[in-house]
Formats: structure tokens, sequence, C-alpha cells
């Protein structure tokens, strides 16, 4: 008697994201093993990230960009302050040198920027604090003491916070606990008028900490320490105000904290931060501030805080938010690995769904609200995430599933089919794999996506990656250029085994691949 064909079907695979951390045959099949240069989509398929292209036409070759700050004017004059190790630069199509007036000689790129009252400030740790203007003179360039304005003596301090309409700064060589804060509205007084400082010494808990990172959420001002978070208010706490004067202690949540200055990031409604056991949300942490191991990265944790260790230092790791596709980004350089946090929305175990990119160079990422651009700092000038090639180069798609038994335990099974439900460009090759036994040694069965004729769209305002791109002129080329397809492949496919796992490879070249869904066909074999 012929034995029943078994089936299964992962749809949306990948829907939950990555999870390394628990026992793959128990995992829910929407979780994958592997999701490299993916993201989770809006419609909550898995697909290819877009790629990147370089903006920067004029002057980028040789600038090695170590980081980037949108200055947005009060008259409305939207320019990118970009800076190397040694020199900063003005624009984005032209790079034009800017050279500060300063005594130091710069020879280090690690600045954190801001802006306060139609000025950008810059701040590193042993360099005197920077700061640029157009208000005035045209491209005003100078130390913070040139200032006209200049009172006291400015940290020299590696954190700075614009917010509450004043400068916030701490870490200085000689002083980790305390937090300066500038006169109201003006970035160039530290000893008249309002401007003060806070010292956080002594509500310290278990000992020495030191400051790592500020930030402001609902009206309170957050100290992120190493191993403890303090937040202050004011007497009155209303939301957009703050008066240093009536300062209070709000909470001091003992053992977890801050790893890195450049992973804080404000998403909205929540703070990401980067701790020394994983990616953390500031209101969660404060709901649960008795359970510090309940992080949101994890599904990941161990793989996740490996990459972490491997940096040299946690100040190397740098991080972006990008509210237009709605993902957080953690950047490992020496890894040369990115993990990307989805914010749409958390999943059960208020975790969130992740996924990796790699094989990219970028040193740091910028999100400019003006233009709603993501932009990359690189060794020729300013990127832009756009598009799906990196440089003109294809890369490479690869999701693989968790392991799994078809419900038959101890059973052998014998695969006969394998259908695919792609969609992606007319003729993207990518291929299925089918593995056994937890091996890595994988059956490969290539295919190519149906043949779709050109779209009556043709040429539109859209670019290949559907938006408007107003900075590319050769952006009028629509995503319906060269055919969009739903197109499901099946195939015959080979092999058996008790433990079955799939995979699907795409060279990603100018055009998006999404994975719809997945159907596998077998057999049952005999018990094991």
């Amino acid at each position: 008697m012929a034995k029943p064909v078994v089936t299964a079907s992962l749809v949306s695979p990948a829907f939950l994201g990555l999870n390394t951390q628990e026992s793959s045959v128990a995992n829910d099949p929407r979780f994958a093993l592997k999701a490299n240069n993916c993201v989770i989509d809006r419609f909550g398929r898995l697909g290819a990230r877009k790629g990147w292209k370089y903006v920067t036409t004029t002057n980028g070759t040789g600038t090695n960009l170590l980081g980037m700050h949108p200055f947005l004017e009060i008259d409305g004059g939207n320019s990118i302050i970009s800076w190397s190790a040694t020199t900063f630069y003005k624009g984005i199509d032209t790079l034009t040198t800017i050279t500060p007036t300063t005594t130091d000689t710069i020879s280090a790129g690690n600045w954190q920027a801001v802006t306060l009252n139609d000025r950008a400030y810059f701040f590193q740790r042993d360099y005197k604090p920077l700061y640029y203007t157009n208000e005035s003179t045209p491209d005003e360039f100078k130390s913070i003491d040139q200032h006209a304005d200049y009172d006291g003596t400015a940290p020299e301090a590696n954190i700075v916070m614009s917010a509450f309409g004043r400068l916030f700064a701490a870490d200085t060589p000689t002083n980790k606990t305390t937090v300066y804060f500038s006169d109201l509205l003006n970035g160039a007084k530290w000893a008249s008028g309002s401007a003060g400082s806070l010292n956080i010494a002594g509500v310290l808990p278990k000992g020495s900490d030191v400051i790592t990172g500020l930030a402001e959420h609902n009206g309170r001002l957050i100290v992120f320490c190493r191993n403890n978070i303090i937040i202050y208010a004011d007497q009155d706490s209303f939301q957009g105000s703050f008066d240093v004067n009536t300062l209070r202690l709000v909470e001091v949540i003992s053992g977890v904290g801050c790893i890195g200055r450049d992973t804080i990031q404000n998403i909205g409604d929540d703070i990401l931060f980067l701790s020394s056991t994983g990616l953390r949300s500031l209101g969660r942490t404060i709901q649960e501030k008795s359970q510090p191991l309940n992080d949101i990265s994890r599904n990941i944790r161990d793989v996740f805080l490996d990459t972490v260790r491997a940096e040299d230092s946690p100040e190397n790791i740098t991080s972006v938010y990008n509210p237009s596709d709605a993902f957080y980004l953690l950047n490992f350089p020496a890894s040369g690995i990115q993990y990307v946090f989805d914010t749409r929305g958390s999943l059960e175990d208020a975790s969130l769904r992740a996924t990796t990119w790699s094989d990219l160079t970028h040193k740091n990422y910028t999100y400019d609200p003006t233009t709603e651009i993501l932009y990359l700092a690189q060794t020729n000038g300013i990127a832009k995430y756009f598009g799906f090639n990196d440089d003109s180069e294809t890369y490479q798609l690869e999701y693989y599933t968790n392991h799994f038994d078809l419900g038959l335990a101890n059973k052998i099974k014998l695969l006969k089919r394998v259908a695919c439900t792609v969609i992606g460009s007319s003729k993207q090759l990518f291929s299925i794999k089918v593995g056994f036994e937890y091996t890595s040694n994988y059956f490969t069965f290539p295919f190519t996506t149906k043949d779709v004729p050109v779209s009556q769209y043709g040429i539109s305002e859209y670019g290949s990656n559907g938006l408007r791109d107003p900075s590319d002129a050769t952006s009028g080329v629509s995503e319906y250029t060269g055919g969009i397809s739903l197109d499901k492949i099946d195939s015959s496919v080979q092999g058996s085994g008790d433990i079955i796992q799939l995979g699907v490879e795409a060279e990603i070249n100018g055009a998006q691949l999404s994975v719809q869904k997945l159907d596998i066909y077998g057999k049952e074999g005999r018990i094991i």
C-alpha cells in the first residue's frame, strides 16, 4: 500500500525573524536560523534589503568618512556636515572642505554632533568642542572658546546632547560622573545664566560607575551609565519644559546600563540602547527593572553578544534609527555585521524581529528627517540606502529555516518536491537548498523566475525601489520596468532524513526579491 504524501507549508517564512537561541526543532517554523541581507517588510514578507549608491559625485574620493550630521538651520536650510579622522566636509553631491579654527590638531573622528539654536556643535574626548554656523558669517567654524558669547570652560566631553534648549555634556578625561549643561539657548555659555552641572556620584549604587550616554524622553533627563540608569525630572515635569533649578531624582535602575554612546536611539515612543546583556528598550527596562535579563534581543542573545564582545571597544559600535523603513540598526565594524531590528511591533515575548546584513563597508549612518533619506558614511563620500545593488555590485540574500521533522519524529522522510512562491523581478536567479540531520551539506536546486515582459508603466516618476528619488535624475525608471512578478516554482527534489532544513539563496541584482511561501512534499519512510 502506497504511503500518503506528507506536506508542510511555511507561509510568510521568517515572519518572526531570527531565532538562534532555542531548540531549532521546537521553534515556530516562522522563525529563521539564518536571514542575511534581509528585512521583514510591512506585509510580513522576508525580502532583500535595499542596496546603496553614492550620492557624492565630486571631491569624495578617498575621504574615508567616519560620521555625518544633518544640520537644519532656522531659516530652513539643510546641509550634511561629515568628517573623516582629520577633515570636515559640507555638502552631499559635492563635498566642500571646511576647516575649523582651533588650536587642536585633529587626528580622530569619533565626534558626536548636535544642533542648538542655529548652530551645530561637535564634541569628542580630549578636544575643544567645535561649533559651525551660517547665522551671521557663512561657514563660520571654530572651537567654542572663540565664540563671542563664550563664558566659562566648555567640557572636553565625549558625550553631548541637545535637549530642553541646552547642551548637556559628559565623560571628560578627568570626570566620568558629572553632567554639565550650558545656558539656555546658548551652547557657548558654561559659567553664566542658568548653566551648571549635575554630579551623579552620590546616587550611584554598588560602588563606582561611569556615564556612557545621555538621552531625553518624556520630558525627563536620562543619564546612562555602564551598569545603571539614572532618571531626573524637574519639579513640574511638563513635557517640553525642563527647569534645571528644580531637578529631582526620579529613579535609579540598577544592574543594567548602556555600553556604547552611539547605540542610543530615540524611536519616538521609546529609546533603544545596547547593554552588556543585549539590546534593551528603556520603556521595558523601567517596567521590568527587577528582571534585567528580559532583553529585546533575547531570540539571538548568545550569537548577538558574541558579536558585541568581538569589538575592540563598545565605542566602535554605531547605530541608526530609520523611521521610513521602521528599523533600528547596529553596526559592528570588527565583524562586518549589521543587526537590524524591526520596530513596527514586538513579538509576544516583547523581543523585536531581527535579521542581519553583511558585505557592507559603511563606517556610520545618519537619517536625515528633512529628506527622509538614510545616508551612509563611505570611503569615497556619502552614499544612501537605495535600490537593489551595492554600488552597482550584486549581493547575496540568504534565508534558512529552522530544522523540522514534519511532525513525524523518529521516521525517515523522503522529499519529493518543493514549491517556492516568490515575488521578484523578471528572470531572477536563485536556488533552493535542502539539508538533513543538522549538517551543512545541502542539495542545491537552481531556479529562475518567469520572464515577465516590460510593464506598460514603462518610465515613471518612481525609482527602482518604488520611491521617487528627487536627488537622482536617473530615478525615473519605474519599479515596474523590467517586470515584477508573483511566481510559484514547483520542482522535484531529492534526499531523505529524519530532520530537514530548507534554504533560499539569491543574488540580488537591481530588483527586489521576497519569499512569500515554501511548500514541502514528501513521503514517510522507515522508523529509525
